[in-house]
């Protein structure tokens, strides 16, 4: 339109046509700014977008330089706990009470105490009777019984205890101290009224007399707890159902272990704490004293457990197989059969010497590192 324009004001024709041309021009303008501020904006906007673009790939490819790092890092650090012994200050939470570990037997001896029954818990020494006896007696005083908590003494001596610890005058109006046979029946006269429990520690060492007295106190109905290491076949013993300790689980073993080790600041690997927990054949207390051998610098050869199989039995009976077979085969005529049962004869008879010659049991031979 403007260039025709101009051709037809160029030529003459009118003015009104040159003043449409330069209209024409003027409106022209603006549209073009227009088109130019639009191409400008988005040139810019397609520079931020590639700006973002490459500032998110940038910090994409930071984070996983970080991470492989912190791979690496973790990797050095597992390798180094490895190749290190083991702190025991790191892995083990110490606490000022000792921890349970037989909560099953302690349920059971609750309850038998709280259906006015009597029981006996048997065990090695060290088993942990007496631990588990103070498990009891803190459980029945949390629900406010009274306990009488005794341990082998002479027969008064041990009920004057008994007596003071459930609340009975041991001196009469006068003011003189009651005799044996008084506070007797004064215990028995008041275990009639109230409720109380007894609880006799390694039982099997108090005397006949005190013992009698507690098949008395049983046939009352009075309940009782007895621990007591091989505890003899006589008196009280007979009439009481028994809990007999198994030993403690090797999770246990070295749990207690490392509360020792940790208590005497020792650190130990784990291939020690194997070694040592052989000696201890799940007695906690040979487990401490494992501990502290091995503090010492003491090396021991045997241990003291019973957790052992006696092979007697099964030599003998075989001794007697061999005699049996030779025997028909002498009555038989059958000489290949007296011949071989001959040969393991003599085999069995020089094996069992070998075994004769082995170290006993019960022999320690201790030697300083």
């Amino acid at each position: 339109m403007l260039l025709v324009t101009a051709v037809v004001a160029a030529n003459g024709i009118s003015i009104i046509s040159g003043v449409t041309a330069v209209a024409g021009a003027m409106a022209f303008l603006p549209k073009r700014k227009k088109i130019i501020t639009e191409s400008n904006t988005i040139n810019e906007n397609h520079t931020i977008t590639e700006n973002n673009d490459s500032t998110s790939l940038t910090e994409e490819l930071e984070l996983d330089e970080l991470e492989e790092l912190d791979e690496l890092e973790e990797v050095e650090e597992l390798q180094e706990i490895e190749e290190q012994p083991v702190n025991l200050q790191s892995t083990v939470q110490t606490t000022g009470n000792l921890r349970l570990y037989r909560v099953q037997e302690l349920n059971r001896i609750v309850a038998s105490l709280l259906a006015d029954s009597s029981i006996l818990v048997t065990g090695e020494e060290g088993s942990g009777k007496t631990v588990l006896a103070n498990a009891v007696v803190e459980r029945l005083q949390s629900d406010n019984f009274t306990v009488a908590v005794v341990e082998p003494a002479s027969f008064k001596q041990m009920l004057l205890e008994i007596a003071d610890q459930i609340d009975i005058d041991t001196h009469n109006i006068e003011g003189k101290a009651l005799a044996a046979d008084q506070l007797k029946r004064a215990i028995s006269a008041h275990l009639d009224d109230t409720t109380a429990f007894i609880i006799v520690d390694d039982c099997h060492r108090c005397t006949a007399q005190f013992r009698l007295w507690l098949k008395q106190l049983r046939k009352q109905g009075v309940p009782m707890l007895l621990l007591a290491t091989n505890p003899p076949r006589t008196d009280v013993f007979l009439s009481i159902p028994r809990i007999e300790l198994a030993p403690l689980p090797d999770y246990a073993i070295r749990e207690i272990m490392e509360n020792a080790a940790l208590d005497r600041g020792i650190n130990l690997k784990n291939t020690d704490l194997a070694r040592l927990q052989e000696r201890a054949g799940g007695n906690p207390m040979f487990a401490q004293r494992a501990i502290d051998e091995e503090y010492l610098g003491l090396e021991v050869e045997t241990a003291d457990h019973r957790r052992y199989v006696d092979l007697t039995p099964m030599i003998l009976s075989l001794g007697l197989v061999f005699m049996i077979f030779r025997f028909i085969g002498l009555g038989t005529n059958n000489h290949a059969l007296y011949l071989l049962s001959g040969m393991g004869a003599i085999i069995f008879m020089g094996f069992s010497r070998v075994l004769y010659t082995l170290p006993k049991e019960n022999t320690r031979r201790i030697q300083q590192r």
